[in-house]
């Protein structure tokens, strides 16, 4: 079963708010640093968690592009795109 993009990025956002235990409404447009408070440390703890819950691995220095949950989401979607054309 495939799962869409728009599905993905819920699932993304859903494991953010259990791993950065807010009580934040997050969007794809929440910011990560100024919104939700998160020091760059922190960041990167999220960044991981991702990695495990997904099973992609993302280079950590993307993270200095990344401002908000929806920057976020993207590296993950493209890396969960690249790991489906790796398992071809």
């Amino acid at each position: 079963m495939k799962i869409t993009v728009s599905e993905l990025k819920a699932k993304i956002i859903e494991e953010i708010a259990v791993s950065t235990e807010t009580d934040l409404e997050i969007t794809e447009e929440t910011a990560l640093y100024e919104d939700m408070g998160l020091a760059s440390m922190e960041a990167y703890v999220l960044l991981c968690d991702l990695e495990e819950t997904f099973r992609v691995r993302i280079q950590a220095s993307s993270l200095r592009h990344v401002r908000t949950v929806g920057d976020l989401c993207e590296l993950v979607v493209d890396a969960v795109r690249q790991q489906g054309r790796k398992g071809r």
